[in-house]
């Protein structure tokens, strides 16, 4: 399940651009003037029986790149150590910026990968401890009753020999 839950989380942040690139406009047409001011009928120039000129396609068209998979894993990991993600899971998001770290050991993301694997860690040790002092205080609270009890039907004992002396 929660590799899973990790690998849907990884495909919405890398097509988290697709979104961005389905607006109007993404996609150049040479045949469309970007000056026209309605695209949807064809360029003047081709009304008028002149050849279109090429024009450049747009900039961010150029500029299209993928994600960055050290960024996508980066990203996924801070959802993951978020208290306030409904994806909150510690040890998965130590797992996580460890994958980061085996996977992509030079990229811009290593130190803060690094910071956050080392506060995760102490995180974790910390929460095992308070678990493993919970239990303790459980079970010494459980003896005390225990106790309590004891000693309540050893003072009842104790009373009923004495009556009948």
């Amino acid at each position: 399940m929660a590799n899973r839950t990790v690998l849907g989380v990884a495909l919405l942040a890398l097509c988290s651009g697709c979104a961005a690139s389905a607006r109007p406009g993404w996609l150049w047409v040479p045949w469309l003037s970007e000056a026209d001011p309605n695209p949807r009928q064809p360029n003047t120039a081709i009304r008028g029986g002149e050849p279109p000129v090429p024009s450049a396609p747009p900039a961010r068209a150029s500029r299209e790149q993928t994600p960055d998979p050290a960024e996508t894993l980066y990203r996924l990991g801070l959802l993951q150590a978020d208290p306030a993600s409904g994806l909150r899971d510690y040890r998965a998001a130590r797992a996580t910026f460890t994958h980061l770290l085996t996977e992509y050991p030079r990229s811009r993301w290593e130190a803060e990968a690094r910071a956050w694997q080392a506060t995760l860690t102490d995180l974790l040790v910390r929460e095992d401890a308070a678990r493993r002092a919970l239990l303790r205080l459980q079970r010494s609270e459980e003896e005390s009753k225990r106790a309590k009890s004891n000693l309540e039907w050893l003072k009842q004992t104790d009373i009923d020999h004495e009556l009948r002396k």
